[in-house]
Order: structure tokens, then C-alpha cells, then sequence
């Protein structure tokens, strides 16, 4: 009998052992912030728990440490020759005693990954888009060695940008590419961009921006 999606990413979560460092991602209003906390672990297939990160670690983060807040949660697995488990859920709640713990909702999709892979990686990264002399804010909801997915909240109908060259800033560091596909989705567009990069420039800048590996090291 075929596993189900929710055992195929079961199978994948229980590979993050207990106690070890993942990467946590969350959107603030101005940027995305990266801390790393440890993993606890599952209970009964329905939370991931996760440490409350350290004050050290979160600095001025607390705020936006909430029910219902997205995030992005990365783990390297140290068995698996570096590859990357990666998911995005939101924050169901918090606890405080007799420990500080963050309650994630069982995530409907698990990926898991290498650098070296096609993959798109999951990330909650803002961005701003320029194209044909207007420039819109919006958020990279995942990104691969060749192109990112842009979303963004829109009335308006931005289908004419298919084709279109454009230029994408992530991080102060600015990208040349083109729209190769623009889907609608419920309050604005999903935008596919073709970067044109290396594929040993992007495995550089997701390595320091995306994929924190020196979780290996701490």
C-alpha cells in the first residue's frame, strides 16, 4: 500500500535527531530573521516542537515570536552527507513552563534536499522587484541554482510582465532575470523568474543567506 504524504514527511522529520541545532526563519515587517534553536521533538504526529531560542540568539526577534506567525525551519542532517530538510508552517503556540517551547503545526509538505539537487528550497525571503520602471515588494517563497518564485499582493492583473527582463534585489544584492511565468493566486501573483547567475553564484549566496551549515560546526 503507498504511503501517505503525511507518513513520507513523518519518515523524513523523525531523521532530525533530538537536541540538534536547526535554522529558524522568520518575516519580520522590514526583513527576514534567522536564529537557531534546538529540535525537541514530534508529539503524536500532530506539533513539532522546537527550544524557544535564547535571548542571546533572538536579540530583538521576541516580538515576532507569535501564534500564527510563518516560519521556515531547515535542519542539516549530519548523517546524510550534508543534505538539508526544510518546511514551512506556522507557530500554533507558545509555552512557558515549566520550559519555553515554540508548538509548530504538522507541516503538509516536507522537503528534503541537497545544494547540489534542482530543488526549489522553501524561504520566506522579502524581496523587491524591478520591472518596466515600477518597483513592487513582495516576498521569494522559494528559490533553486537557476530561479526564484516571486509572490506578491496585487489587484492588479500582471500577466503582460510574462517575458519580460527584469531585476530582483535580495539581501542588497541585486539579480538580472526574467518573468518566464505569472500564475494569479487568491489577492495577487505568483511570479517564476529565470536568474541569470551561475549556478556557483547562487550556491554561494544560498549557502550564506539560506542554508546556515554552520550549524554543523556549533
Amino acid at each position: 500500500m503507498p504511503k501517505t504524504q503525511k507518513q513520507r514527511n513523518l519518515e523524513k522529520l523523525t531523521c532530525i535527531p533530538a537536541g540538534s541545532l536547526v535554522d529558524v526563519e522568520i518575516t519580520t515587517p522590514t526583513d527576514s530573521k534567522r536564529v537557531k534553536t534546538e529540535f525537541i521533538g514530534l508529539m503524536n504526529d500532530q506539533y513539532i516542537i522546537i527550544n524557544y531560542p535564547s535571548a542571546k540568539r533572538l536579540a530583538k526577534g521576541s516580538d515576532f515570536i507569535k501564534d500564527g506567525v510563518m516560519v521556515v525551519i531547515r535542519a542539516v542532517l549530519e548523517a546524510g552527507g550534508g543534505q538539508v530538510i526544510a518546511f514551512r508552517q506556522q507557530i500554533n503556540a507558545l509555552a512557558s513552563h515549566p520550559h519555553r517551547l515554540i508548538f509548530l503545526d504538522f507541516p503538509q509538505q516536507v522537503q528534503l534536499f541537497s545544494l547540489r539537487s534542482e530543488a526549489r528550497i522553501p524561504t520566506l525571503f522579502p524581496a523587491n522587484l524591478v520591472i518596466a520602471e515600477q518597483k513592487l515588494a513582495g516576498l521569494i517563497k522559494d528559490i533553486s541554482l537557476t530561479g526564484v518564485q516571486f509572490d506578491i499582493n496585487s489587484k492588479e492583473d500582471l500577466s503582460a510582465f510574462k517575458g519580460q527582463s527584469c531585476q530582483i534585489t535580495l539581501s542588497k544584492r541585486e539579480f538580472n532575470g526574467t518573468i518566464c511565468s505569472v500564475r494569479k493566486r487568491a489577492g495577487g501573483f505568483m511570479l517564476g523568474v529565470q536568474l541569470d547567475t551561475s549556478e556557483d553564484e547562487m550556491k554561494a549566496f544560498m549557502k550564506e543567506h539560506l542554508i546556515d551549515l554552520s550549524v554543523l560546526d556549533s
